[in-house]
């Protein structure tokens, strides 16, 4: 079953963020501690860009990881 995409809204708090990343609220602090997710505050709430919380995703590595794993067992046997 696929689900439509609709646009994101421009700012987004962090609840929202961790519904469009399919995480828990706790992973999305995590990245925001670690500094790898920006925030930007409005008040004294925190809130987060719609194109930050895209750029983050982009920049998350996707089959790196997968060949490496490969490429050691490889080695190995």
């Amino acid at each position: 079953m696929s689900t439509p995409l609709q646009p994101l809204p421009l700012v987004m708090t962090t609840e929202e963020v961790a519904a469009v990343l399919r995480c828990s609220v706790e992973t999305v602090e995590r990245y925001v501690h670690a500094h790898e997710l920006a925030t930007i505050r409005i008040g004294r709430e925190r809130r987060f860009r719609a194109d930050d919380m895209l750029d983050f995703v982009a920049s998350r590595s996707t089959t790196a990881r997968t060949s490496r794993n490969r490429t050691r067992r490889s080695k190995q046997r």
